[in-house]
This record gives structure tokens, C-alpha cells and sequence, in this order.
């Protein structure tokens, strides 16, 4: 992962909803299954259930956001290993609290009616699921607001 040179701001662990919470429970009941057909010496189911296990615990290792930070000049949403996805805020037209839907890139771990979208200016907007959405949203559009106002030639 390529680290920041600005100033962090905010940061706000996903709040994770019960539903992706139960998620979790899929990797292990595979290695339950995978250890149940290892003592009934099916070794080739074992070692299916075992790789099935392993791909999808480390799926959810990658692609789960661990965090969702708020720099001076970008948010970054931090994802599992070396990944995470950085917006500069160059590329967003609005930082919002909304329960529409339409066509987003969800960084979400809850199903819920409402959710912060970051709204981009090209591409699909992006949706967040923070623990807490004010707080998020009021560190988020101050930091945006005020980065817009000392680079007014790039808006």
C-alpha cells in the first residue's frame, strides 16, 4: 500500500451489520465439514471443502474494508493485505447521506436503507457503511470544503 503524505483528519471503522457478521461463520463451517470428511478418510472432499475454505476466508480478507479514512486532499477506504482504494478529492462532486438507489461501488458491511455515497464526478459514485454516518460526513465535507477552497483552479 502506497502511504499518504497529507495530513490524516478522520478515520472510522465499517460498522458491520448482523447479516455480514453471520458471513463469517461460512469459512469456519467449511473446516468443521473439511475436518468431519478427513476423520471418514474422504480425503478429497477434505481437501475441497479445505481449498473452498481457505478462497473464501481470504476473498473476505481482501475485499472487506478494515477502514475508511479521511485525509486533507483524499478519502481512503483500507481493504484487507497491501489493497485500498484512494479518491482524491479532485474526482468527487459531493460527499452525501443518502437512501437512494442507483449504481454505486458498495464498500458496504450492512444492509441498511441509508448510507454515505461519495459521488463522483466520472465513473460510479461510491457507498460506505462507517459506524457512525455524521461524524463521518461532517469530517469529510469539511475536509473536502476546505481543499476546495485553497484549489480553486482545479474545480
Amino acid at each position: 500500500m502506497k502511504y499518504s503524505r497529507s495530513l490524516l483528519l478522520h478515520q472510522d471503522k465499517p460498522g458491520f451489520g448482523t447479516i455480514f457478521k453471520l458471513l463469517f461463520i461460512l469459512p469456519a463451517a467449511l473446516l468443521v465439514g473439511s475436518l468431519y470428511l478427513h476423520t471418514t478418510e474422504d480425503i478429497s472432499g477434505s481437501i475441497a471443502l479445505l481449498a473452498e475454505a481457505i478462497l473464501i476466508g481470504l476473498v473476505f480478507w481482501f475485499i472487506l474494508p478494515r477502514e475508511y479514512r479521511v485525509y486533507e486532499d483524499h478519502i481512503r477506504i483500507v481493504l484487507g493485505g497491501p489493497f485500498s482504494v484512494k479518491i482524491g478529492f479532485q474526482n468527487i462532486k459531493l460527499i452525501r447521506i443518502t437512501g437512494r438507489t442507483g449504481m454505486t461501488v458498495n464498500f458496504t458491511t450492512r444492509l441498511t436503507t441509508k448510507y454515505v455515497e461519495i459521488v463522483k464526478r466520472k465513473g460510479f459514485n461510491i457507498a460506505l457503511t462507517p459506524s457512525d454516518y455524521d461524524l463521518f460526513l461532517t469530517n469529510a465535507t469539511q475536509a473536502f470544503f476546505e481543499w476546495q477552497k485553497t484549489n480553486r483552479e482545479l474545480n
